[in-house]
């Protein structure tokens, strides 16, 4: 006869640990691009254009995108204090002669994500000497976004006109034909500068 023997196992858990660090690093990043309408030049060979001006039309427009990982405002402005002749730089001409508007055709829009800092957005207003804040980004708080994105977000159009009778634009000059302006080239550098909103 057998006998049964009955034996007790004890196991005992085994485990073991280890770790994994998972970290993320985020480089700030700001980019501008200018895409179109990089050299705007107005050509005065008309008396029309010395009376009324030079209305906005698709040859007068910059194209500019912004990509950026944070809110962003962008400045813009004349490089110098006036328009100056390449014939004679004696020549000089009031940046009021010329006057822009931004709009957005991008993803963002003012009122929403953009806010318009200089009244830009709003009506046309005269080039100012650099600097100047003319878009920036709407304050972020719970459930609204910034104006951080990618270039399909951020495309921004800045529609320039010369010598228009706008009321912001000839405030403070008489149109060209009125001031005897001496044949010259006038030329300036508008700069556009992105940086984050403090």
């Amino acid at each position: 006869m057998a006998g049964m023997f009955s034996v007790n196992s004890y196991c005992q858990p085994v485990s073991d640990r280890a770790v994994v660090p998972v970290a993320l690093t985020l480089n700030q990043i700001l980019r501008l691009n200018v895409v179109d309408g990089g050299n705007i030049e107005f050509v005065f060979n008309r008396i029309d254009d010395y009376e009324t001006g030079i209305a906005n039309a698709d040859i007068y427009d910059t194209q500019i995108t912004v990509a950026s990982s944070t809110s962003w405002q962008l400045n813009m402005g004349a490089e110098d204090a006036t328009f100056i002749g390449v014939d004679n730089p004696a020549n000089t001409l009031a940046l009021g002669y010329v006057g822009f508007q931004i709009t957005s055709d991008g993803v963002h829009t003012f009122g929403a994500e953009l806010t318009d800092l200089g009244t830009a957005n709003a009506a046309v207003i005269a080039l100012p000497v650099y600097p100047v804040t003319v878009v920036g980004s709407r304050a972020a708080a719970t459930g609204v976004t910034t104006n951080a994105g990618d270039i399909l977000d951020n495309i921004l159009t800045i529609n320039w006109e010369a010598n228009t009778a706008t009321a912001a634009l000839l405030s403070a000059v008489d149109p060209i034909i009125d001031i005897n302006q001496a044949p010259d080239r006038y030329v300036t550098n508008v700069l556009l500068d992105i940086s984050i909103e403090p």
